[in-house]
């Protein structure tokens, strides 16, 4: 309540018609704070029967962007947060005007026709002082003459908020009781001289005229709402219930950035993280669901605003990665392979090859069913499968070119395509164009020709990694790499037997 000397006081009571809002300002992408932010939104709304209001606060004319805007929009389409009503602070300045315009009526603000320039003086005076920076009350006892006088000279002029003696108390969800005392802060503007509401005003405004009963964001904010709690009461508005998610901070405990791996939630995107292990990992980040890995519909009813935890948290790039991971695995290869294309695509590397042709396209899921387990993020897949795409001594890891050159591997070389050769003129007959072969011999047949290879070169004691890395090192360059029919599976006969005659060549020219 708002009494006599000064004290307020957050006496709001339980409501029914349960309504949050996410209130961005357009000045820069969605950045995981504000993401998570939006998020515990949509699951606070969703959890109690209410409705989410988005609401874009671009009141600050010089950094607010429309681009930013619609990037800010369509991650949180991508991202699966919805909203029920949608509104923008920059076609709604006269309803602030009108505000402003009456608390100045009912004594509660005033105009101040302070200087920029005098306003900066000020500012350094103070801190030269050691005190803090505040406004020194210089217009808030100008005479009814001297207000009109300035008013025709057109000179310019704010609007500021009269603050009144006391303590602002506010019972926050998180946090419980906070307190302040109203000396701390100076009669702030809540009416721009350009016209413009400020931060604190227009909030308060659109959270009456939007009816919203909840609160929710970061503790960054908590000292605004202090101020705006005081303007709801001068206004005579009930308040809002307030709750304040705690800073995420990095792994080493200093303020989040990019050197600890966060981004904007398009960065994310374009880096081959998964919409929904997004939402999942944001979660994580001060709530504590009962599995780590889910998706957000099945956690919906499990959320409550007073299980947020107060303590920061710390955003780890390795356990979105492990979210990520397992998301990818839970994943369908279908829709999986729907947003693979898109990084394929984008790879320089593939601009030459027809991706949709049959053969390309089976040799891409195949890669996925070999890969699927490894990949942390989509984008790493193109790089992962360039190996079954491309063949070139030239492009061998050091370890494997050594291999290669060791004088039993000329022997297992020679002999698996000896047998690879024997198996599918016996099997599939000589007659078989390329794509057949490729798309009837399955990973069965090349597991059958790694076993007569593996028992004819056994009695000669080249067995294990003398026996399987010779193989791999043959076929796709790298001594390590995923199992050996998988890989001879990928590639299909025509292009094993290809790349182990290639090899076979380079040791015959090199006489080793």
């Amino acid at each position: 309540m708002n009494n006599k000397n000064g004290t307020y006081l957050d006496t709001n009571s339980s409501v029914k018609d349960i309504r949050f809002r996410f209130a961005p300002s357009p000045t820069g992408g969605l950045h995981i704070g504000t993401a998570r932010t939006a998020l515990f939104n949509w699951l606070a709304a969703k959890s109690m029967g209410g409705k989410l209001i988005l609401r874009i606060e671009d009141t600050d004319i010089q950094r607010s962007k429309k681009i930013f805007e619609e990037s800010i929009i369509q991650d949180l389409n991508w991202l699966g947060i919805t909203w029920d009503e949608f509104y923008r602070q920059s076609e709604r300045i006269d309803i602030y005007k009108k505000y402003a315009e009456e608390l100045v009526k009912k004594e509660k603000a005033y105009f101040c026709f302070c200087s920029n320039e005098r306003l900066e003086e000020l500012k350094e005076k103070q801190y030269l002082e050691g005190k803090p920076s505040k406004y020194d009350n210089k217009c808030r006892n100008l005479s009814k003459e001297e207000i009109e006088n300035n008013l025709k000279a057109n000179k310019p002029y704010a609007i500021r908020f009269k603050i009144l003696e006391g303590e602002i108390i506010f019972n926050d969800i998180v946090r419980g009781i906070i307190k302040f005392n109203s000396d701390v802060f100076g009669d702030f503007v809540i009416l721009k001289s350009d016209g413009t509401p400020s931060y604190n005003f227009a909030v308060v405004v659109d959270d009456w005229e939007m009816k919203i009963t909840h609160v929710l964001r970061g503790e960054d904010h908590i000292t605004n709402t202090a101020r705006q709690i005081m303007i709801f009461k001068s206004l005579g508005f009930s308040i809002p219930e307030f709750a304040h998610l705690s800073m995420i901070l990095g792994k080493d405990g200093k303020k989040l950035s990019k050197r600890h791996g966060a981004k904007t939630i398009s960065e994310f995107r374009e880096e081959g993280y998964l919409s929904e292990a997004m939402v999942n990992y944001l979660a994580l980040l001060s709530w504590s669901p009962k599995e780590e890995i889910f998706l957000l519909k099945n956690v919906i009813n499990d959320f409550n605003i007073k299980d947020i935890s107060k303590n920061p948290a710390i955003f780890d790039i390795e356990k979105l990665n492990w979210v990520n991971s397992h998301h990818i695995r839970n994943r369908s290869n279908k829709e999986l392979l729907e947003e693979l294309y898109i990084f394929i695509k984008s790879n320089s590397f593939f601009k030459n090859f027809d991706l949709n042709s049959d053969i390309n396209k089976e040799k891409i899921n195949r890669c996925l069913n070999v890969y699927k387990e490894k990949l942390k993020t989509l984008k790493e897949f193109p790089d992962y499968i360039k190996v079954y795409f491309d063949y070139n001594l030239k492009d061998f890891d050091d370890e494997a070119l050594e291999i290669i050159k060791d004088k039993n591997s000329r022997e297992v070389i020679i002999k698996i395509r000896d047998i690879m050769l024997s198996l599918t003129n016996e099997i599939f007959g000589n007659k078989k164009s390329k794509e057949d072969l490729y798309l009837e011999a399955k990973e069965d047949f090349f597991k059958q020709i790694l076993s007569h290879t593996s028992n004819q070169l056994y009695e000669k004691n080249i067995k294990g990694k003398n026996f399987y890395m010779p193989i791999r090192s043959a076929l796709i360059g790298k001594a390590h790499g995923p199992e050996i029919p998988k890989v001879m599976y990928v590639l299909g006969i025509d292009e094993c037997l290809n790349r182990l005659d290639k090899v076979i060549n380079y040791l015959m020219v090199k006489n080793i």
